[in-house]
């Protein structure tokens, strides 16, 4: 009786929800992570993350950013809003299907091949996937969670029966998506006939996906360039890339709970601006991510030693770099949620492309000098950047006092004191 009282108290609030579901998948993603990285190796590991970034580059300029727009008509009570959507997304991978197979047939290289056959099924997936948690967050988690279980299954399943390859690594990428694909589909309990495309919404829409795939690239860019660069421009070694994106994969554990309260406020924002609980967010989002930190940072070594043998040790220090831009990044990704769904693109996109700006100029200086750590410096200095704009911007347009950020209330505290003492007087009675 607790336990299924526990469990309804989870599902019941959204933001627990989300939490509890993310800390889940995470676990199920250390199991896989552990496989995968000893099946790839520091070099394929490396080459994996250069075709993932340039991957992420195209998928997000040919997607034209037309679902961004979706939370901003959905709030102004367009008609018919979701199929109109949803047809427009379907012709778009119906066309990139094509070009993409047109592309691998012509090109030589192999991970232009992968990019142009793995792209129009990865922007699909980005489509339903935000679609998805606008409409319904939970079952956006559901399928989050789905997914990392079969990739984990997969991955087992690889290391033990098949022989070390890139193939293997990309298929992975491909069934994530596919399942996000499927699953969003499923719920919507709709497949619209993509060749009744409303193309005069499409144009309506397109300034606005324009100025959004501007958006979305420069923050795409701001998680990727670093590793594009040292692959491309600087020549750094596989292995080290291999090492820098282990590195970069246990940092963004500490994005655990920020993507949570993000994921969240993607709903809450498309019906009002909720201003008092996107401050709300903030502030205990600040807290549980120093405490997310803290742990990173005491288990991150024997996590790498665990999840990747020794091999991947050198990763430990990269980790510990880019940790210090976790909370400065978290104030972006809950702002600008409510920049979005106000449609105040203009303004996020500027202080976005400055963030990005400043990371290729730190790059150009940082990655000759040392390699996998001038990036990740120079990460740091971009996310600290973005952090410091949104947040300046909200404390001044929103007329929020700078404490109410960091520190509660007294008012707060007697308030989450009372939730928690309903919380136990409710599972009290039903036990």
């Amino acid at each position: 009786m607790r336990i299924r009282s526990l469990v309804k108290r989870l599902t019941d609030n959204d933001y627990v929800f989300t939490i509890f579901t993310k800390i889940m998948a995470v676990l199920i993603g250390l199991i896989a992570s552990s496989y995968s990285n000893r099946f790839l190796g520091p070099e394929l590991k490396g080459q994996l993350g250069r075709i993932s970034s340039m991957l992420s580059i195209v998928a997000v300029t040919a997607n034209f950013g037309l679902y961004q727009p979706y939370p901003y008509y959905k709030r102004l009570g367009e008609q018919d809003v979701l199929d109109k959507f949803l047809r427009i997304f379907l012709l778009q991978f119906i066309a990139y299907s094509v070009i993409g197979v047109f592309g691998a047939v012509a090109l030589e290289s192999f991970e232009l091949t992968a990019v142009c056959l793995l792209a129009p099924i990865q922007v699909l997936a980005n489509q339903l996937s935000f679609m998805i948690m606008v409409e319904d967050v939970k079952f956006k988690n559901v399928i989050f969670f789905t997914a990392r279980i079969t990739n984990t299954v997969i991955t087992i399943l690889a290391f033990y029966t098949m022989d070390r390859t890139i193939l293997v690594a990309l298929a992975l990428i491909v069934v994530g998506d596919l399942i996000t694909i499927v699953f969003a589909l499923l719920r919507m309990r709709r497949l619209p006939n993509p060749l009744r495309a409303d193309l005069r919404f499409a144009a309506k829409i397109v300034p606005f996906g324009l100025i959004s795939m501007l958006t979305t690239l420069m923050l795409t860019l701001n998680y990727r360039v670093d590793t594009l660069m040292m692959g491309y421009m600087f020549a750094v070694s596989d292995t080290e890339i291999g090492y820098y994106t282990l590195g970069v994969s246990l940092s963004e554990y500490g994005w655990l709970i920020p993507d949570a309260f993000r994921e969240v406020l993607f709903s809450r924002t498309a019906k009002d601006d909720a201003i008092g609980e996107v401050t709300m967010s903030m502030k205990v989002n600040l807290y549980l991510t120093l405490l997310m930190i803290v742990g990173i940072l005491v288990l991150g070594r024997p996590v790498i030693y665990l999840l990747a043998g020794t091999p991947y040790l050198p990763a430990y220090p990269v980790t510990v770099m880019l940790i210090a831009g976790i909370i400065p990044m978290s104030y972006f990704k809950i702002i600008g949620t409510l920049l979005l769904a106000q449609g105040k693109k203009m303004v996020y996109l500027g202080m976005l492309t400055g963030s990005v700006v400043v990371n290729i100029l730190c790059n150009l200086v940082t990655i000759p000098l040392w390699g996998k750590m001038g990036a990740a410096l120079s990460s740091v200095v971009s996310y600290t950047v973005a952090g410091g704009l949104f947040l300046l911007y909200y404390l001044r347009t929103y007329q929020v006092p700078l404490r109410d950020v960091f520190l509660f209330r007294r008012e707060e505290l007697d308030r989450l004191a009372g939730m928690v003492r309903r919380v136990r007087q409710k599972l009290a009675r039903r036990g």
